[in-house]
């Protein structure tokens, strides 16, 4: 494990950057919705974006269509809910088939545990459904065995930071960033992948196979290979290192 990204031989011409979202680009807060990302952070990513000739995408839990107002005005390539959604580089939306009336019986029983308990939150998706309690930390058992009591074959069971999450795709953010390795202008980097917490490991177990670099961001056992402390750090290496890449190209122009 290095904790010294500073190392890291990364030519953004060179190289494929996956980021998850709320705990890597922007911080966690207890309610999901008033989540923001810093516009230095944003100008960051759209600088990367620039200097990479495209090869960035997001991969996270939250579905497109949310992540894409989060992120405007940027419009990037994204892979959403943990891998059952995912927009490609040319704009194409690919998505797993969902079952309505699965997702409706787990959205009831979950329903039923938050209306019993002040302060945990519902989100409902397309093919999963979470239940936060970030408010409530006190109701982790709680919420883990109603989410355990839900779990099946079928319905698989993922476990995060303050969330319990209900999942009808059997697709990973491992997945995801499978897919667009596959395609131009992923095709032939070294990829590295950005995230925070156990959802993120199946990303991280995919590397290898490319020579990627995994960067866990924050404490935890993780399969990454390098660690940064949290958001603030990974957000100041960002800068850093769109602006020496920025400086370069200027001093050699």
């Amino acid at each position: 494990m290095h904790d010294d990204l500073s190392t890291l031989p990364l030519l953004p011409t060179e190289t494929a950057f996956f980021f998850d979202f709320d705990g890597t680009l922007a911080e966690i807060v207890d309610d999901p919705s008033m989540v923001r990302i810093d516009p230095t952070v944003l100008q960051a990513v759209e600088r990367l974006q620039v200097i990479s000739g495209g090869a960035i995408a997001v991969v996270s839990g939250r579905e497109i269509d949310t992540l894409d107002v989060f992120l405007a005005p940027l419009r990037l390539p994204l892979g959403g809910a943990h891998g059952s959604e995912r927009r490609d580089a040319g704009g194409e939306l690919h998505r797993t088939a969902s079952d309505g009336a699965a997702i409706e019986r787990v959205v009831a029983a979950l329903e039923d545990v938050a209306r019993g308990h002040d302060g945990l939150v519902v989100e409902r998706k397309r093919l999963s459904v979470a239940l936060h309690y970030r408010r409530r930390p006190d109701l982790e058992a709680t919420c883990r065995s109603a989410a355990q009591s839900l779990a099946s074959q079928d319905v698989r069971l993922l476990e995060g930071k303050m969330v319990v999450e209900l999942k009808l795709s059997g697709r990973t953010k491992g997945d995801l960033i499978a897919d667009f390795m596959a395609e131009e202008p992923f095709l032939g980097r070294r990829p590295i992948f950005f995230g925070d917490d156990v959802t993120d490991e199946d990303g991280f177990r995919a590397l290898p196979r490319w020579h990627g670099i995994g960067v866990k961001v924050g404490p935890g056992p993780t399969a990454a290979t390098h660690r940064i402390a949290d958001p603030a750090a990974l957000h100041a290496w960002l800068l850093r290192l769109v602006n020496h890449t920025g400086t370069e190209r200027g001093g050699s122009s």
